[in-house]
C-alpha cells in the first residue's frame, strides 16, 4: 500500500508510510479528541493504561510532552518513570533525546486485551 502511495504522489517512503499509517489509525471510543487535545474517557483506568491507548491512538508517534498534557499528570518525574518502565517492557519505544514515544506490537497486543478487558469499546 504505501509503494502504491509513494508512486502515485511521488512522495518519499517516510512521507509515504506516514499517509499509510493515518489510514490504519486505530479509534478507541474511550478516547476523546478534537484533533489537537485528547483525553481518556475513563479517567480512573491506571496512568500507564491511559498513557498506553493515548500512544496506541497516535500513529506514528506522539511527543512525551504532549501525552503528559492529556494525562494531565501533575508529576512530571513520575510519569517519565513509567514511560522508561513501558520502555523497559518493550510495550513502546521512548526516544528521549527526541522526545518521542510509539505503541510497539507488544504494546498494541496489551491494547487489545485492555480494550476487551474494560469493556472500552473499539474497532480492533
Amino acid at each position: 500500500m504505501g509503494e502504491l502511495v509513494r508512486v502515485y504522489h511521488g512522495l518519499s517512503v517516510a512521507d509515504a508510510q506516514k499517509v499509510v499509517d493515518a489510514l490504519a489509525e486505530v479509534r478507541i471510543p474511550a478516547v476523546w479528541t478534537d484533533g489537537a487535545i485528547k483525553r481518556v474517557l475513563q479517567p480512573k483506568l491506571a496512568l500507564p493504561d491511559q498513557m498506553l491507548l493515548l500512544i496506541s491512538t497516535t500513529l506514528p508517534d506522539v511527543m512525551s510532552a504532549h501525552l503528559l498534557d492529556w494525562t494531565e499528570a501533575t508529576d512530571k518525574r513520575y510519569f517519565l518513570k513509567i514511560l522508561r518502565g513501558l520502555h523497559s517492557k518493550r510495550l513502546i519505544e521512548f526516544t528521549e533525546s527526541s522526545d518521542k514515544v510509539q505503541i510497539l506490537p507488544p504494546g498494541t497486543k496489551y491494547v487489545e486485551e485492555l480494550v476487551r478487558k474494560k469493556n472500552l469499546k473499539s474497532i480492533f
